[in-house]
């Protein structure tokens, strides 16, 4: 077997910052990933965003390393070219905007599903609750249990081990 010498494996792991024109690169393509995301979304077809999700979890990891790097050392793209570093400014500017609007979409359908699954729950509840009794006055009286559920809205409390 070949082994490397230990210091190798460690330079190796080191992870190194990226030119500005392979950031970019990377960027971009990320970039057209949340474009095509967001057209999912538009569609209703959030299922078939998960066809990509490891390049793009990838493509996310390796933007992290190198904003993590170049914010510990933002000298180091000074030796490049003046145009490429700019290209990567623009780059980066249209990623933020595309990110904020896939953010927004997102969770606009957090909020509509988390609804559903509310709505849904309150009627099973409704329907599994105790009936209506009535009271001595012939009006249909509200349980202990109805009248928890209206006010805790729909929380359960027990002191009881089940």
């Amino acid at each position: 077997m070949n082994f490397m010498p230990q210091q190798n494996a460690a330079a190796q792991r080191t992870p190194t910052l990226l030119a500005p024109k392979e950031l970019a690169e990377k960027i971009a393509r990320l970039h057209q990933m949340l474009e095509f995301e967001n057209e999912l979304l538009s569609l209703k077809n959030a299922k078939a965003m998960s066809e990509h999700q490891s390049e793009k979890t990838r493509l996310v990891a390796i933007y992290n390393q190198q904003m993590t790097l170049l914010s510990s050392n933002p000298e180091q793209y000074k030796k490049y070219p003046k145009a490429d570093v700019e290209e990567l400014k623009q780059v980066s500017q249209g990623f933020y905007e595309i990110l904020d609007a896939h953010f927004r979409k997102l969770s606009s359908v957090k909020t509509v599903s988390e609804g559903i699954v509310k709505a849904v729950a309150d009627e099973v509840s409704k329907k599994n609750g105790p009936p209506p009794t009535y009271n001595a006055t012939a009006a249909f009286s509200s349980t202990i249990s109805s009248n928890n559920s209206r006010t805790l809205g729909g929380a359960l409390s027990c002191n009881q081990v089940v």
